[in-house]
């Protein structure tokens, strides 16, 4: 079975991928002149980076797991494992919002948009359910791809066990999850199934998120897929500048061609115009950044703007700013706060698992 070990081309394509969901992101903070609502209307399409991460963690799951995950004890070990790694920065950006709802019901903040801080979210949020049940974008409202990836972990080992049986299988399931999206969205009349977010974007999740299990279980016949120099770095670069004028899905579809191209290229180990640029460097930051990009316009956009009173173009200068904070907040975030509690939490549950059972009391009948 070919593996060359490394994802070179997924990593630079999800730090690529946090970056554009930032501007989309950021862009939304300026719409009230006319540099803001040219971003707003052209990068529509960057929130379909998402799905590229779903591929990317169904791929690297399968990587790691598979065949690791066979029993309860596994299957618990994985589950905290993943708790561990998305769960505590999670909670440390939702308690901010909390706070900040707290703040707002005293009358000690102002918000030109009250719904986005509803109480009532906390316990789906807490849950991570909030992929599913959610009336509405609440709080860090990019937790929402967490509460969708969560719902892919949960089901892993039944997908894996599924695929140790006929790997064919998990092909099959990433043509009957779409369609049976596109189906419910032209049944009940939804928006396409690439637009759910807050309700049923664990089910836009899985067909991603499936596609990338099957590409690691397939990745000898991938890496003999024929190659068009230069295909990958292409059409990146064509969906960030012409995706806009895609309809949904297509765009979408676009999004699972760049994704196979980035792992025909890490499965066959090819070097390409994106390798060579070097942006899996970034990679580990990613997570960081998507998660803390809205905390940090938050305080530096919103919050700044503000205090220093400035008018819709004065407010400009504070994008370079918020994304310069969010780089520093990132790196100090990945290095002081998730890796040390993602090690101390995987060692807890390892200590936990690995105690022995204590042996059964002697009565005195017993006793010798």
């Amino acid at each position: 079975m070919h593996d060359t070990g490394t994802t070179r081309h997924q990593d630079g394509l999800r730090i690529i991928a946090a970056g554009a969901v930032v501007v989309l992101h950021y862009s939304d903070y300026f719409k009230d002149v006319p540099v803001g609502r040219f971003m707003v209307a052209y990068t529509w399409h960057f929130n379909l980076f998402v799905d590229l991460f779903f591929i990317v963690s169904g791929f690297v799951i399968a990587r790691q797991y598979f065949g690791r995950v066979n029993g309860s004890s596994s299957i618990g070990r994985f589950i905290w494992r993943r708790l561990a790694r998305i769960y505590p920065l999670h909670l440390a950006t939702l308690a901010f919002y909390v706070a900040l709802a707290g703040a707002l019901h005293f009358g000690a903040a102002r918000t030109d948009n009250p719904a986005r801080y509803p109480l009532s979210d906390v316990p789906s949020q807490l849950l991570l359910l909030h992929a599913f049940v959610g009336e509405r974008l609440t709080f860090n409202f990019p937790s929402w791809s967490l509460s969708a990836e969560m719902f892919c972990y949960l089901l892993f080992p039944v997908l894996a066990l599924l695929a140790h049986r006929r790997k064919e299988a998990i092909i099959a399931l990433v043509i009957v999850t779409a369609l049976a999206n596109s189906l419910w969205a032209w049944a009940i009349g939804t928006t396409p199934w690439a637009d759910w977010i807050n309700q049923g974007g664990g089910f836009r999740a899985l067909p991603a998120f499936s596609l990338g299990m099957a590409c690691h279980l397939f990745r000898d016949r991938i890496a003999r897929w024929p190659t068009i120099p230069g295909a990958l770095a292409a059409s990146l670069a064509a969906f960030i500048v012409f995706g806009s004028l895609l309809p949904t899905m297509a765009a979408l579809l676009a999004i699972y061609a760049i994704a196979l191209l980035a792992i025909q290229a890490d499965c066959a180990g090819r070097e390409t115009q994106l390798s060579r640029l070097g942006f899996d460097r970034w990679a580990p930051l990613t997570f960081s950044c998507y998660m803390l990009h809205i905390p940090v316009a938050t305080v530096v956009i919103t919050f700044g703007s503000r205090l220093l009173s400035l008018s819709p173009n004065q407010r400009l200068i504070l994008a370079p700013v918020a994304v310069i904070v969010l780089a520093f907040a990132s790196v100090i975030s990945l290095r002081n706060f998730e890796t040390p509690l993602r090690r101390y939490l995987t060692e807890a549950y390892d200590r936990r698992s690995m105690r022995p059972a204590p042996a059964p009391a002697i009565s005195r009948q017993e006793s010798p």
